[in-house]
């Protein structure tokens, strides 16, 4: 019982954040701002920091390409995206301290970069008319924002919790 309950965790954020997008996005700020929430993005980066890296890189991958399949018009981008935002992670905590408040500074860092990487593909392809100040203003301040709250609640019970399933894991 126990193996399931980090999948369903993160299958319960990747359901949120859709819930989450669909009914506050579009009505936040009389629709002058964009909110993209990130949740599975942060429960993936504090994953890397604070659990398995070779499991939360299995999950990067599915939730990914889960991600594409459902939120995004182009296969391959989040794909890509998530499990490489996991393993550079991976790699920055090893030479910075792995508290939580540089948990959520190193989350909200991936969390831009991978949207500036959306946006950037996306304007390449023509898929966005969007300039560069125009995006920075109304879409990622916004989301840095709305994810940097949800961090705020989330990040000591996640951290005290992916550190139990990691001892329970490797005890086993």
């Amino acid at each position: 019982m126990k193996r399931f309950i980090l999948p369903l965790i993160l299958a319960l954020s990747f359901y949120f954040e859709g819930v989450f997008a669909q009914v506050f996005s579009a009505k936040a700020f009389h629709g002058e701002r964009i909110l993209a929430p990130h949740f599975l993005l942060a429960i993936l980066i504090f994953m890397a920091i604070y659990y398995i890296r070779n499991n939360t890189l299995w999950y990067a991958l599915l939730f990914g390409l889960l991600y594409d399949v459902f939120f995004t018009e182009i296969i391959g981008i989040n794909l890509f995206l998530f499990p490489a935002a996991v393993y550079l992670t991976t790699k920055v905590m090893k030479v910075l301290q792995s508290n939580v408040f540089i948990a959520i500074l190193v989350a909200l860092l991936n969390m831009a970069a991978v949207e500036f990487i959306v946006y950037q593909f996306y304007r390449l392809i023509g898929h966005v008319q969007m300039t560069m100040v125009d995006f920075v203003d109304i879409r990622l301040w916004p989301t840095l924002i709305l994810n940097l709250a949800f961090l705020i609640i989330v990040a000591f019970p996640l951290k005290r919790w992916l550190m139990f399933w990691r001892k329970e894991l490797l005890d086993d």
